[in-house]
């Protein structure tokens, strides 16, 4: 193997894992979403046990936890709890205007 193969083979990979990483800082949502749906794909029961346990692995955290516990019903991880929003006792926000100086 020469060196210019490695280097390709070392770069290629370096930027891929940067490129995974960044897209997870940047895009936690549909990230999320999209290991849950590969984890779920590839834990199927008809699946031989190395790719069950590849999709188990793959799985988000929460999803391993069980329930997320935002219970906003996202379905992203597969354990939400109810599909009903939380109530949310907000107060409207109030504009006040700022008095400007007067110059004379």
């Amino acid at each position: 193997m020469s060196a210019g193969i490695v280097q390709t083979v070392l770069v290629a990979s370096i930027v891929s894992v940067s490129a995974i990483v960044g897209m997870q800082q940047l895009a936690p949502g549909p990230c999320r979403a999209l290991r849950s749906s590969l984890a779920r794909a590839l834990g199927r029961t008809r699946h031989v046990a190395f790719l069950r346990t590849l999709g188990h692995w793959l799985q988000p955290r929460e999803a391993k936890q069980g329930n997320c516990g935002s219970g906003l019903g996202c379905s992203s991880c597969g354990g939400c709890g109810s599909a009903d929003p939380p109530p949310t006792g907000s107060t409207p926000l109030r504009l006040v205007p700022r008095e400007l100086p007067r110059h004379r």
